[in-house]
C-alpha cells in the first residue's frame, strides 16, 4: 500500500487540528518546483538536460548527473497514469544506458550554455567528473500519488533485480489560515534502494591510488622515470589515474581532455617507460604543430588506439621514455608554452 501521510499543527495547550492535503493543480506545480529547484527531489543532482529528444522521437522531461557519474532520468507524472509514466521512464532508461560520454556532454552543453560538463559537476559536487560516468542509469518518478499496482510494480523491480527506480511523491497539504505544506515520501526508502541497487555488479573499479601506480613503476624498473615525468609535468596537467594508466588531463576548448599518459604495466627496464600521447589534442594544448609537437618525443613511435573514450578519438601514438633528457624534452614543450602564455597576456 502506498504511504499515507497525515499532517496535524499543535496549536495552543497542545491541542492538534488536522491539516487536510488538496490535489488541487498540484502534478502541474509540482513540474514547476521539480524543473526549478531539483534538489526538492534529490538535492545530490545536476541537471544537465530538460526535454531531452531520445532516439525514438520521445522526450525526457529531465536528464540530471549525481555524485558518483549516473545518469538519473526525472519524469513528471502530468497527466499520465502512475503506470503509464513508469512504462515511459523504463524504456526511455533503454536508450539512455547506451550513451557515450561524448553524446552526454553533448546533451549537457546544449543545456548547461555557457559552461561545460566538467566545471557544472565541479561546482556542483566540489570534485572531478568521474573517468567512467553512466556506469549506471536511475529514474524517478514525480507524482502526487501512487495506486497500489504501480507500486508493487516498483518494489518488485528494487528488490528482485536491484533497478534503480523510484517514484517520489509529493502531498500537497493547506491549513485553514492558507499556509502552505509539500511533503515528500518514496516507495522504496531511500537507504533501501541502494542496497538493493549494490548488489548488482557494476562496471567501475577503483584506480589504482597514486602511491600504487609508482609502485607498479618501480616494480616495472622504471620508478624513477616515473617519478621525474610526473613531477616535471604535474604544474601544467590535471592528473587521474585510471585502470591502466597515469593520465594527463589538459584544459581545451571542448573541456579537460586527456592529452598524455603513463603506462606503468606496459613499461620495463629494457624498454623504458611505456607512454602515450594525443597529439592533436597536445599540439592544440601547446599551440604548435602535430609534427613539431611529436618531435620533443622519443623515436620509435607507433601509432595505436587511446585508452579513454573521453570524446572524438584522438590521433595517438605509443613509444618508450628511456632517460632524464627524454623527460626534459617533453617537458620543455609546456615550458614554451606557458611562457608564450605570459609573455601575451602582457
Amino acid at each position: 500500500m502506498a504511504e499515507e501521510v497525515r499532517v496535524w499543527e499543535v496549536g495552543k495547550d497542545d491541542v492538534l487540528t488536522e491539516i487536510g492535503p488538496t490535489t488541487l493543480d498540484l502534478e502541474e506545480r509540482i513540474e514547476k518546483w521539480t524543473v526549478r529547484d531539483i534538489s526538492v527531489l534529490d538535492p545530490c543532482l545536476l541537471v544537465i538536460g530538460e526535454q531531452v529528444p531520445t532516439a525514438f522521437g520521445k522526450y525526457i522531461d529531465l536528464l540530471c548527473i549525481n555524485a558518483t557519474g549516473d545518469l538519473v532520468i526525472v519524469e513528471l507524472k502530468r497527466d499520465k497514469t502512475p503506470r503509464e509514466v513508469v512504462a515511459q521512464a523504463l524504456d526511455y532508461a533503454s536508450w539512455v544506458k547506451d550513451l557515450t560520454a561524448e553524446e552526454i556532454r553533448e546533451i549537457a552543453e546544449r543545456y548547461l550554455k555557457e559552461t561545460d560538463l566538467e566545471a557544472a559537476f565541479r561546482d556542483k559536487f566540489n570534485a572531478a567528473l568521474p573517468e567512467v560516468i553512466n556506469e549506471r542509469h536511475a529514474m524517478r518518478v514525480a507524482a502526487s500519488e501512487i495506486d497500489n499496482s504501480t507500486e508493487r510494480i516498483i518494489r518488485y523491480l528494487s528488490e528482485s533485480y536491484g533497478v534503480d527506480i523510484n517514484v517520489v511523491r509529493f502531498q500537497f497539504f493547506q491549513a485553514a489560515d492558507g499556509r502552505q505544506l509539500l511533503v515528500r515520501t518514496f516507495t522504496v526508502a531511500p537507504d533501501e534502494a541502494d542496497k538493493n541497487v549494490k548488489k548488482q555488479p557494476g562496471k567501475r573499479t577503483p584506480p589504482p591510488t597514486p602511491e600504487e601506480m609508482e609502485q607498479a613503476a618501480v616494480q616495472a624498473g622504471v620508478g624513477d622515470l616515473y617519478r621525474q615525468c610526473k613531477q616535471s609535468l604535474a604544474p601544467y596537467f590535471t592528473i587521474r589515474n585510471t585502470k591502466f594508466t597515469c593520465a594527463f588531463f589538459a584544459k581545451l576548448p571542448e573541456g579537460q581532455r586527456a592529452t598524455f599518459s603513463l603506462v606503468p604495466g606496459e613499461s620495463n627496464a629494457e624498454k623504458g617507460l611505456r607512454y602515450t600521447v594525443a597529439s592533436n589534442r597536445l599540439a592544440a594544448f601547446v599551440g604548435l604543430d602535430e609534427n613539431t609537437t611529436l618531435k620533443q618525443f622519443p623515436p620509435h613511435r607507433e601509432q595505436t588506439e587511446p585508452y579513454l573514450s573521453d570524446g572524438p578519438p584522438p590521433t595517438c601514438w605509443a613509444g618508450y621514455i628511456k632517460s632524464e633528457d627524454d623527460v626534459r624534452r617533453i617537458a620543455s614543450l609546456f615550458k614554451k608554452a606557458a611562457r608564450a602564455d605570459v609573455e601575451q597576456a602582457e
